[in-house]
């Protein structure tokens, strides 16, 4: 008889979620009156992944993207109707957005580095004092960089200025374009990041470095199927993705 604040409880210690300062609302965002036999994986909070998850009859749905954020003040409009959705089906939703980046186990960017074989994983990417991605070494080249990204159903959008032969990595998922001075700064030979910025071509030629535009979403698939096996193995639920992709 396991319960959404039950499952919340252990994802919050895991997750470690009060470790770093974020504009979303991490944990438990809605909670509900059912026990959870089965939950939904997700990227995104949204009207489409909520019919899903009613669709495929979970109880809960675990996003990394949540609903609700720091900035809200009123609920109307979409974050009004997508609310009284939840609660009319009786869905719990909880969100785990930096701390599910950051994981050293089941984030986004540790899972991203063993996707692409990396060695000698360490910490970058800092945000409010805390790393929120990795670096690691490798011995490879692009071409077979952007193989691997297909093969894994992420986007290979290429600003190719940096060596053929890529020996270090820097990653961070998502929207964090802006770090690329910080792969700068470390030596980084390739760049992988979500979503791409205009200016960041004129950077990237300037100081000689690859930079990968792999997806927003893409890139963050990986955090939530992560946690799949766990809450399966912890709480003996069914659990199960639902793929939602965007085209930005």
């Amino acid at each position: 008889m396991t319960t959404c604040k039950e499952i919340s409880k252990y994802l919050n210690e895991e997750l470690r979620i009060n470790d770093i300062e974020d504009h979303c609302c991490n944990g438990l965002q809605l909670e509900n009156e059912k026990t959870i036999a089965k939950i939904g994986f997700a990227v995104d909070a949204c009207k489409e992944t909520f019919q899903k998850t009613s669709e495929k009859k979970c109880q809960m749905l675990i996003v990394h993207h949540g609903l609700i954020w720091n900035e809200l003040k009123h609920i109307k409009g979409n974050t009004y109707q997508n609310i009284k959705y939840l609660i009319n089906n009786n869905l719990a939703l909880y969100a785990a957005h930096l701390p599910l980046d950051m994981h050293n186990k089941y984030g986004n960017n540790i899972q991203l580095a063993k996707i692409l074989r990396l060695n000698e994983i360490r910490a970058f990417g800092y945000h409010h004092g805390k790393a929120i991605g990795v670096i690691g070494n490798v011995n490879t080249n692009l071409d077979k960089i952007k193989q691997i990204l297909t093969t894994n159903k992420m986007q290979t959008l290429t600003l190719n200025f940096g060596p053929e032969k890529i020996k270090k990595i820097a990653i961070v998922s998502g929207g964090a374009s802006e770090d690329i001075y910080q792969a700068i700064a470390a030596g980084a030979d390739l760049f992988l990041t979500g979503e791409p910025m205009h200016h960041l071509h004129h950077v990237a030629k300037e100081n000689k470095i690859n930079v990968i535009f792999a997806g927003h979403y893409e890139t963050e698939v990986w955090g939530v199927k992560a946690l799949m096996p766990l809450l399966k193995e912890k709480f003996k639920v069914e659990v199960e993705f639902l793929d939602v992709p965007t085209l930005i």
